[in-house]
């Protein structure tokens, strides 16, 4: 009797854990409805994910030391489901920066994911970021489920210049000239994009490049110049005086009334005598 108590027991608990995974297997089913998964290559009409960076600009100059890096990730109008993983390498780090990591294939990625962070304290210098994101997709078809990875690659490049451009006048010098017309000679330290000077604090002149201040009236001038960057940082050279002590010209003035005074009275002297002669 205990005998076959025993062989009731052990067919009731094998039908409880029959029960158990008949449930289980059922549950999964619902979840996972395709009995086979494979890994394929991405079909030929495939798109991967989309990287934006929405800044650093590429190839835009920055006149700051702290430059904001900020990009998104997208599946949309994409044949990828999930991102896998996203990291990107800055050519001033030594390593990789991981953003995102995921274990595979367990979570739908969202339409949209965005990363954002500051580096500080920038150098002057030229700079790239090369992004990288890779994803993975699928169909199905009967019972079997494919699978497909797929990465995405984005560059920026970029120009940190922060520092203002050093501007030299040569001439004119600390002195006193002669003329009225002075050469104005100067140095910049970088490609200028806009030259402007001011003399006697009048309103600024564009330039070009070296020229020559003409007409200065004597006495004592001042000036400066002024010169932005391709980036936009001003230069601003130190202010040279100067004197300019023209001599003033002598103009010659011919007297013609006298001498033809002296003329006059000579051809009646003449006239004089002669009548008395006769």
């Amino acid at each position: 009797m205990r005998k076959k108590t025993l062989i009731t027991a052990g067919f009731i608990l094998v039908l409880f854990l029959i029960a158990i995974a008949g449930a289980y297997f059922v549950k999964f089913a619902q979840a996972n409805p395709y009995m086979y998964h494979e890994f394929v290559s991405p079909p030929v009409d495939a798109t991967p994910l989309l990287i934006s960076v929405s800044s650093p600009k590429n190839n835009v100059i920055y006149n700051v030391n702290d430059v904001t890096f900020t990009f998104n990730i997208s599946t949309q109008n994409t044949s990828i489901h999930y991102l896998l993983g996203a990291y990107f390498k800055a050519d001033w780090l030594q390593d990789n920066v991981t953003v995102y990591k995921q274990d595979l294939y367990h979570t739908i990625f969202p339409e949209f994911w965005n990363y954002s962070e500051t580096f500080l304290q920038m150098p002057d210098g030229e700079y790239s970021i090369v992004i990288t994101a890779w994803g993975g997709g699928g169909y199905a078809k009967g019972l079997t489920y494919y699978f497909f990875d797929m990465t995405s690659v984005s560059v920026v490049n970029f120009t940190v210049d922060a520092t203002s451009p050093k501007v030299s006048i040569l001439s004119p010098e600390n002195k006193t000239y002669d003329s009225s017309d002075i050469p104005l000679d100067f140095t910049v330290s970088e490609k200028p994009s806009l030259i402007r000077y001011s003399i006697d604090g009048q309103e600024n002149s564009t330039l070009y490049g070296n020229t020559i201040l003409a007409d200065l009236h004597n006495g004592r001038h001042n000036l400066t110049v002024y010169v932005w960057d391709v980036a936009g940082n001003l230069g601003v050279s130190e202010a040279v005086a100067f004197n300019i002590a023209k001599p003033e010209s002598f103009q010659t003035t011919i007297v013609v009334a006298p001498m033809a005074s002296i003329t006059v009275v000579g051809v009646g002297l003449a006239a004089y005598f002669k009548k008395r002669k006769r």
